[in-house]
């Protein structure tokens, strides 16, 4: 059974932890030090920069085949998290829509 995004991050955060690392302080400066995208050119969340084993620059499968690269056989992908903020649209009682 594969682990929950939840538990992910909890295991790596308590690996970090008994290694030592502080992993919520913010270790790099400027844009391109730690993990950032390769085409976005953007530096990874808080969290993903936990998540991410190591600094430099991260891409998509189907990133590094447009720019002509390949991924050796048998590398492991790592994980990111994805968040946005979604408009809920709610009915209440008297029948209007609001949207939270």
């Amino acid at each position: 059974m594969s682990k929950s995004v939840y538990e992910m991050v909890t295991d790596r955060i308590i690996n970090q932890l008994e290694q030592g690392v502080i992993p919520w302080q913010k270790p790099w400066t400027g844009v391109r030090s730690g993990a950032y995208n390769r085409i976005s050119k953007k530096s990874y969340s808080l969290l993903n920069q936990m998540l991410l084993q190591h600094d430099g620059e991260y891409a998509t499968f189907k990133q590094w085949q447009d720019l002509g690269g390949h991924v050796r056989k048998g590398e492991k992908s790592e994980i990111v998290t994805f968040w946005k903020i979604q408009p809920v649209e709610e009915e209440q009682e008297d029948g209007t829509k609001v949207v939270k």
